[in-house]
């Protein structure tokens, strides 16, 4: 999935402060071309190794995540997916809608 375009990127999390003890339990990645043409999906769950925080805002369970990677072993996978292309971030409610 590399290459030049756009890649939306969505994240679930324990909760809202990255420089507290708030981490990433969940990644997606969608690469879209110029003209908007989905080229490729990745996804996946991270495990936290903490507790999950309020479980009824993302509905991840702890048994989700106990197998997944940590995002230490996913980072490099993840740099290499949007290395090239526009950054988008959109907000909750419209990947919600989706």
């Amino acid at each position: 999935m590399a290459g030049p375009g756009f890649a939306v990127i969505d994240f679930e999390t324990t909760g809202l402060f990255a420089g507290g003890h708030d981490r990433v339990i969940e990644i997606a990645v969608v690469h879209v071309d110029a003209e908007g043409t989905v080229e490729g999906r990745w996804e996946t769950l991270v495990n936290p190794q903490r507790d999950l925080g309020p479980q009824r805002i993302h509905q991840i369970r702890a048994s989700d995540v106990v197998d997944a990677p940590t995002f230490t072993q996913i980072a490099a996978h993840l740099i290499e997916l949007l290395a090239g292309r526009v950054l988008v971030v959109v907000p909750t409610e419209v990947v919600d809608a989706v």
